[in-house]
């Protein structure tokens, strides 16, 4: 996605707002740095769903995971640079 990026999170402490927060203040800090710019990155606030079944958890993932390839951004998930999928499947390691 070039305008918006998506996260499947799963907090414990429901600490959910001030992740986000630093997150997307932090990489806009250093975006803006890198870039010579100042001011927001993102237009409006995180939007949020809360998950608590399964199934629906599986239709997010599958959603965020073949969403480059659907909106034509590669030919093959393969090819989708922020790929996590080969983690998620054990595939191979995670990012450090």
């Amino acid at each position: 996605m070039t305008n918006h990026y998506h996260l499947l999170v799963e907090t414990v402490d429901g600490n959910l707002s001030g992740g986000m927060r630093q997150l997307n203040g932090l990489y806009t800090q250093r975006f803006n740095r890198r870039h010579s710019l100042v001011g927001h990155l993102f237009r409006g606030r995180y939007k949020a769903i809360l998950v608590q079944k399964e199934t629906y958890l599986l239709e997010l993932t599958r959603y965020v995971v073949l969403n480059p390839l659907r909106a034509n951004m590669v030919k093959s998930l393969e090819d989708w640079r922020w790929r996590s999928y080969p983690s998620i499947m054990g595939q191979e390691a995670p990012p450090p």
